[in-house]
């Protein structure tokens, strides 16, 4: 893990956590005087639908300098880089450069969502997004992307045409999009059947993990397909059927039973 705490109260029990689940978190630096990122979640009990407000704290301590050279992403070099874009948006063209470079697959899943430079894509192996983050990225209204008849394999081709290999966008309860270089046309994949939606906190960050760990499991070299996109709807599913973020994410045997 890479990263960066605050010197507060959270920042020790954020690192303690990881460490408790067997997570090197070596590369974490705790920066003085800053506070710890730290996201506010408001869940609407009617539906299990959420809003994140999120203040970055020492998430922006990491800069561009940190990552200039390939030792500087892992030691060994990992085989798949996971980020988002709660880090400043230099750093991650950063890390997107210095992974190229150095034959590193990325996956990109950018959120709080923001413009990315089109010349950045060609280093993203993996893209994933939900519904509002694509119509942000392509310069799409998020009203018309809700809509029931939506041709998702248009933006899907648009993203595969910028340089993405791989690009998936969750649909929640309608499950996930699916295309790759290899599959540019481009394929649906059905939501998992769920007894009650709780809380859909940590839903997203489910899927990412689990579409992951199918991708780490083959080499991670981007050889994914849409069995590895249902696996990581089921995650998803199982995890909206409870309350909370980190308790909630599922366990493999819980996943591939």
């Amino acid at each position: 893990m890479i990263g960066a705490v605050g010197s507060d109260e959270f920042g020790p029990s954020l690192i303690q956590g990881l460490q408790r689940d067997g997570i090197d978190t070596s590369r974490i630096r705790e920066v003085s005087g800053q506070t710890t990122g730290v996201a506010v979640i408001i869940v609407e009990e009617s539906t299990g639908e959420n809003r994140i407000l999120f203040n970055p704290g020492a998430n922006h301590f990491l800069q561009p300098s940190h990552f200039k050279s390939p030792s500087d992403l892992g030691d060994p070099l990992p085989d798949l880089i996971i980020m988002q874009l709660e880090i400043s948006m230099a750093t991650v063209l950063q890390i997107l450069k210095t992974a190229e470079a150095a034959g590193v697959h990325i996956l990109l899943n950018p959120a709080p969502a923001v413009e990315i430079p089109d010349d950045a894509y060609t280093a993203i192996t993996h893209l994933i997004v939900n519904e509002s983050e694509a119509a942000i990225l392509t310069g799409r209204k998020t009203v018309d992307v809700e809509a029931d008849d939506f041709d998702w394999a248009v933006v899907a081709k648009e993203f595969l045409k910028r340089g993405v290999k791989n690009i998936v966008v969750t649909l929640g309860s309608k499950g996930a999009f699916f295309a790759s270089a290899e599959q540019p046309e481009g394929v649906y994949v059905r939501a998992e059947k769920v007894k009650r939606v709780v809380d859909t906190t940590a839903a997203g960050d489910t899927f990412v993990g689990a579409y992951a760990v199918s991708v780490v499991r083959k080499g991670g070299k981007g050889a994914v397909g849409e069995e590895d996109v249902k696996r990581a709807c089921r995650a998803a599913g199982k995890t909206v059927e409870k309350t909370g973020a980190q308790s909630a994410i599922p366990w493999a045997d819980e996943v591939d039973c």
